[in-house]
């Protein structure tokens, strides 16, 4: 991934993770595989990346999260959205999809 890649995955981290999280809660595990398994290994979430971000987004009450006991594994923090974090998740898909529908319009030559 380049740098431009990078710098665009980096403004959109949250809204990623967000989308993932209104859906059902995860462990960090979880959202790094399943952002780059529907990304096609386009979103490659490095762990000491994504940590710091759940842990930013639980500062601001985006979003919880509650460590599990382990079984076979070791134990795991689980991350849920909140109703704040849902409410932003709304806001941006739809700015999103704003500024998707402006690019494309735009870009057409």
């Amino acid at each position: 991934m380049g740098m431009l890649e990078r710098t665009m995955l980096h403004g959109n981290a949250e809204t990623l993770v967000l989308a993932l999280l209104a859906e059902k809660p995860r462990h960090g595990y979880g959202i790094r595989k399943e952002l780059a398994a529907r990304s096609h290994d386009y979103f490659q979430f490095a762990f000491g990346r994504l940590y710091p971000l759940l842990a930013s987004m639980e500062e601001r009450r985006l979003v919880t999260s509650r460590i599990v006991e382990p079984g076979k594994h070791h134990e795991r923090r689980i991350f849920t959205i909140t109703a704040k974090g849902l409410a932003e998740f709304r806001r941006r898909k739809q700015k999103w999809r704003q500024f998707s529908e402006a690019m494309v319009h735009a870009l057409k030559t």
